[in-house]
């Protein structure tokens, strides 16, 4: 969990910024270090890049901090959606407006609520706060096939495995506008300066992140895309379509209500039935691929789209044969 905190610099002369971070914070120098690089650091309302960067009296300093997550986890009795089970892990086809970890407005409705004492225990883990078998994440409102480890030898290889990029994830997603050609795109991303819980690729620092697309079906205005993540940043498919002005169609970050209006206008609708047919960001996992680390053998999940995936598609489909 993370929040944002902020100071007013009151030293009397200009001091190095990992400097200043260290005493007034109490962490090491390469605590502060690091924060810079994650870009975790504002300075009047700009990323901070560089460690030699000084900071004078007056000065508007902000940093996101990372909070620990509650130690106490209740039990939940919320519905899963299981789509594969051995004796080391499991899947889900996580239905959208599900929380991954507890955190502030949502403790205690949460996927590992809903998994605690029931698919997995906590005796084993050796963490034993909110992570303990969830070794990726998706975002509260998209759906799709997430892989839970069962104990913590599992967990630690399937984490091994996504950060050496041999775990494939396919999604699919309805995007404003018409691509007719499959393509790549290759960009750093990094956070927002001025919208904190946002990310940007309209930068030439931050972590490179590579997403693949192909067009599947092609409407007047809207085209539904297979996507291969080859990294897996925070909101990846969600900041690479906007930043190819093909915004995922419901995105309440990174989309545009003008030209979800306009879908919803399209088919037949006025603008005040755009939240019932378009609920949230139209971004769902639909597969994960890979070899399986204790049972040796290659594992292909597949997730449904969900009902109001699958029903906004539906209409664009019956709504573009007629125009026909």
């Amino acid at each position: 969990m993370e929040r944002t905190k902020t100071i007013k610099i009151s030293i009397p002369e200009k001091q190095r910024i990992d400097i200043y971070l260290k005493n007034a914070l109490s962490i090491s120098r390469g605590m502060a270090q690091k924060m810079i690089k994650n870009g975790n650091v504002f300075l009047n309302k700009r990323i901070v890049r560089l460690y030699h960067t000084k900071v004078k009296q007056g000065d508007i300093l902000e940093y996101i901090e990372n909070v620990p997550e509650p130690q106490v986890i209740k039990e939940a009795d919320i519905p899963l959606n299981i789509i594969y089970e051995d004796d080391y892990l499991f899947a889900i086809n996580k239905q959208p407006g599900l929380v991954v970890h507890p955190a502030p407005g949502h403790m205690d409705d949460t996927l590992v609520n809903a998994i605690i004492g029931k698919k997995i225990k906590r005796e084993n883990f050796l963490n034993e706060v909110t992570r303990l078998g969830i070794v990726h994440r998706l975002d509260k409102d998209t759906s799709g096939a997430m892989v839970i480890a069962k104990d913590e030898k599992t967990r630690v290889l399937l984490s091994e495995m996504f950060k050496r990029k041999e775990i494939i994830k396919k999604y699919n997603c309805l995007v404003y506008g018409v691509i007719d050609q499959a393509g790549k795109i290759q960009t750093r991303i990094e956070r927002d300066a001025r919208h904190r819980k946002k990310f940007t690729a309209k930068t030439l620092y931050g972590k490179d992140a590579e997403t693949v697309f192909r067009p599947i079906e092609k409407f007047f205005n809207v085209t539904l895309l297979e996507l291969n993540l080859i990294t897996g940043r925070t909101h990846q498919i969600r900041v690479h379509m906007n930043y190819l002005k093909h915004e995922v169609l419901g995105d309440p970050l990174y989309g545009d209500r003008n030209k979800d209006i306009e879908v919803v206008e399209f088919l037949g609708y006025d603008k005040m039935s755009v939240d019932d047919l378009i609920p949230r960001q139209m971004l769902h996992s639909r597969e994960i691929e890979f070899f399986h680390p204790i049972l040796e053998k290659r594992i292909k999940i597949t997730a449904d789209l969900p009902p109001d995936f699958a029903r906004l598609l539906d209409m664009l489909r019956k709504k573009q044969e007629k125009l026909k």
